[in-house]
């Protein structure tokens, strides 16, 4: 992701901090805003981020060791991968 692309953010999940406008969201919120959603967002919010955007920051991010594991599984599942075209940027 760069700095130009924003998180729909859901204002509920981010109650103990300021959240800057789409034009101003920068990596480390974002990388904060994911770990958040894993940790306490609901199905929909999952969703609203994007499988995609949750297995390009997985490795960045902190989390508790269970939520980490249940995450690191269910993209190591082979249909899941291809469901979903994720790729290994770092088996390329």
């Amino acid at each position: 992701m760069t700095d130009q692309d924003a998180i729909q953010v859901n204002p509920d999940l981010v109650w103990d901090y300021d959240i800057p406008d789409d034009s101003v969201q920068d990596e480390a919120f974002r990388r904060w805003y994911v770990a958040r959603v894993l940790t306490r967002g609901r199905m929909e919010d999952i969703r609203n981020l994007g499988l995609r955007t949750i297995y390009a920051y997985l490795p960045h991010l902190v989390l508790p060791e269970r939520i980490r594991r249940f995450w690191q599984w269910y993209f190591d599942q082979p249909d899941v991968r291809a469901r979903h075209g994720l790729v290994d940027s770092s088996a390329a």
